[in-house]
Formats: C-alpha cells, structure tokens, sequence
C-alpha cells in the first residue's frame, strides 16, 4: 500500500511533459492559450459562414412535406357522384400526400458572388488575426522564458558571491585577531554592508525567478509544479544592427493586424456590391411536384375538378422578384459605406502607428546592442581589475577597501551584462512582432518520439 501510494504522489508531481525548450513553450502556448481559442473559434464561426455563403448559390430552397392521416370516402365523378355527400364520415380510410418546392437562383446581379467574396475575405481576416494573436503571445513567452533563465543567472552569480565573500569575512576576520594594521573594523563593516546588499540582490531574483515561472506556465496552461524547462544560456553577441527601411517596408507588407483590415475592406466593399445588387430584380427558377393518394376515393382526370387527397402534379417555372423597399436598401448601402470609411482611416492610423512601432524597436535594438557590447567590456575589465587588486592585497600593498571594491565592481559588471542580454533578446523580440516576423514553429514537448 505504502509503495503505490509513494508512486501515485511521484506521478501526481511529475511534469506532463518536457523539460521543455523555448520552442516548446511557445508550441504549448499556441495550442493551450485562452487567446488563441478564441480567435480560432472566430475563425471556426467564419468559416461557418463562408459554407453558407458557398450553399445559397446552390438551391437555397428546397423542402419536401409529408401528411397523412383519414379522410372520408367519396367515389364518382363531378357529373356523376356516387357518394351523395360530403358531409359525412363514412368510409374513412388513409391517405397520404407529398409536396416537393424548390428555389434555384439563376440571376441575382453579382448578390450571391458579393456574399461568396465577403465571406472569404472574413475567413481570411480571421485567419490573419489567429496569427496575430500568436505573435503577440510569443513575445510574452521570450519575455517570460528568457526572464526566468536571466534569474537564475543572477541566483547562480549571488552563490559564487557568497563563497566568496564568506572567504573573505574568514580573512578578515583572522587578520583582525591577528592585530594586522592593514585591516580595519571599517572594512568588517563594509563586507557586511556588501551582504546585505547580495541578500537584497538575491531576494529580488528569487522573486523575479517565482514570477516568470509562474507567468509562464499560465501561459501555456499548466501548473507552475508541473512545468520544468531546460537550461539555457543568454547569448552574450550583440548580433547584426537591424536595418530600418528593411523592417519598415516587412512590417506594411507581412505585419498581419494590417492585412486582416485589408481583408475587412474587401469584405465591406463585397457587402456594399450586394446592397446594390438588391434593388435589382433576382431572376430564379421554382419547381414543384405534388403526389396525394387515397385508396379510397375516385381519381378526379376533370381539369377543373381538385381533390387534395388524390392527385399527382407539378411544375417548373421562371420567377422574378424585386424589393421595392428602397429606402431600405439604400439606408443599408450608405451604412456599409460608413463602415468602410472607418475602416479605411483604422487602415491608415495602424500603417502610422506600425511605423512609429517598428523605429521605436529598432532604436531600442540598437540601444541593448550598444549595452551590452559595453557590458561585455566592462566585464573583461571587472575581471582584470579584481585580479590586480587580488595580487597586490597578497602582496601587502593593498588595502581590503580596495579588494573589496574591485569585487564588488566585477559582480556589478557581471550582472550588467546579463540585465543587457536580456534587455537585447527582448528588443529584439518586440522588433519582430512590430516587423510582422512570423511566429516560430516550435516542436511539441508532449508529442512522444516516434
């Protein structure tokens, strides 16, 4: 009992899946997150009315009805009635009658491919606005991913810290005891002053670690206790400087905001063709066969003479129908116009704001790509400066003032960095949805290895 329960409570806390890269994340994400169902569900409604845009052009009427039930006998003719009258009951017996009515447009003024046209352009909008929606919960998950891999940078610099430092208090402290008139209790002080600060420093990581965790796996739809991700290191290499014209012309032709209100306009300009397509006349063809038969009652062969519960019939003819609700229909044109007036001002404010979007990133490309080439420098000199100020406290010739500072400036620069490489790979992550990159298809973490 002990050892299956052991088991159970090992499973119940075992990931569904991974470790997981970053291109897993972004793949669990797009198939999990709440967002994106929903503009696929749009997208699913579209495509709904795109199949009955595409089934009205093909007998959009049509039904077939079926009666039965008793009816009197009556046996004869209209000239010569056997039955004496027809207010009676006697001899009731089944009968049974169906119709058949068909309608098949045949000419409606471009009505019918104006619909087709809208109805595509609406699926085809929704399909731009699913990418959109995943563009822009990739940049969350890079910001979340790499947010969580920049904490645990940080917590990895704050235990090397604290050896160190423990190292440190240890030599000072012996020195102390010893009565070396190098060392001060200043300098005691200002090692625990430099603690503290690595306790705050520390604090604030783990905190920042706990929240890209938890965001993370509630973007992708798992418990925080259920998500485990691989380990990845920042790229420290600025990379190549982004090209402004490049990106600008990219973000007006493939940015996906931009050509689902294309895709609306077209629908609109379709909507407002078959508003004027309705005040003309819609030519269409109807057909019609009827069978009733009663065991019961004389076939009736007189042209004149009718009987409901006995008869075959039908027929094919040419119809012509016209709205005469013009006011209507034209109340219904001049609103589609509007509607597509907004649009067209929508259109051009977002193709605006784009190129405001994509030089802001780019600009901000640029600055993390200047900062963290400088923090990469900074870092080398941090290092160099350390291990002089080390070698000459061994010497004798420094002050633990000094060693202490030298370290606390190669940690501060070693943390710059890391803060810069984030700051890059999330610059460069908000220039790729303003430039209308197209989402990364990642590879699913769950799917078993064939």
């Amino acid at each position: 009992m002990l050892p299956s329960l052991t088991l159970s409570l090992l499973l119940g806390a075992a990931p569904i899946c991974g470790p997981i890269d970053l291109d897993g994340a972004l793949t669990l994400a797009g198939r999990n997150a709440d967002e994106v169902a929903i503009r696929r569900a749009e997208l699913k409604a579209a495509e709904a009315d795109q199949a009955l845009a595409r089934a009205a052009r093909i007998i959009p009427s049509a039904s077939v009805s079926l009666l039965t039930g008793p009816v009197p006998e009556a046996k004869g003719t209209i000239l010569n009635p056997q039955t004496a009258t027809n207010r009676t009951l006697n001899g009731l017996g089944p009968f049974v009658r169906t119709e058949v009515d068909v309608v098949q447009p045949l000419f409606t003024w471009g009505r019918l491919d104006a619909a087709r046209d809208a109805a595509n352009a609406g699926v085809k909008a929704r399909e731009l606005l699913v990418k959109d929606k995943l563009a822009e919960l990739q940049l969350r998950v890079v910001q979340l991913w790499w947010g969580e891999a920049t904490a645990r940078r940080l917590l990895s610099i704050a235990d090397d810290v604290e050896k160190n430092l423990a190292d440190v208090d240890k030599r000072l402290s012996d020195a102390l005891e010893s009565g070396d008139a190098s060392v001060k209790p200043a300098d005691r002080y200002r090692l625990d002053m430099y603690k503290a600060q690595l306790r705050k420093r520390r604090a604030d990581a783990a905190h920042g670690l706990a929240l890209a965790h938890d965001g993370l796996a509630g973007t992708v739809a798992v418990m925080p206790e259920e998500l485990q991700l691989k380990g990845a290191q920042l790229p420290l290499d600025p990379g190549e400087a982004p090209n402004l014209e490049e990106l600008r012309a990219a973000a007006v032709e493939h940015r996906p905001d931009l050509a689902a209100l294309d895709q609306a306009i077209a629908a609109k300009d379709a909507e407002i063709e078959a508003a004027y397509g309705s005040m003309k006349p819609q030519f269409f063809l109807a057909g019609n066969f009827t069978f009733a038969y009663a065991p019961n009652r004389s076939p009736q062969f007189n042209p004149w003479a009718y009987d409901p519960f006995n008869t075959v019939g039908g027929g094919l003819v040419l119809g012509l129908k016209q709205d005469l609700a013009f006011p209507l229909l034209w109340a219904q044109a001049a609103k589609s116009r509007a509607e597509r007036q907004t649009l067209v001002r929508q259109r051009e404010g977002l193709a605006r704001l784009v190129t405001v979007q994509v030089e802001s990133a780019v600009a901000d490309v640029a600055q993390a790509r200047e900062r963290l080439s400088a923090a990469r420098a900074a870092v080398g000199s941090g290092k160099s400066w350390f291990r002089s100020a080390g070698l000459d406290f061994e010497a004798g010739v420094a002050e633990p003032k000094e060693l202490l500072d030298a370290y606390a400036g190669y940690v501060e620069s070693q943390v710059e960095q890391v803060q810069a490489a984030y700051d890059l790979l999330l610059a460069r992550a908000r220039l790729d949805q303003a430039a209308g990159v197209p989402p990364r298809k990642g590879t699913d973490p769950c799917r078993p290895s064939p």
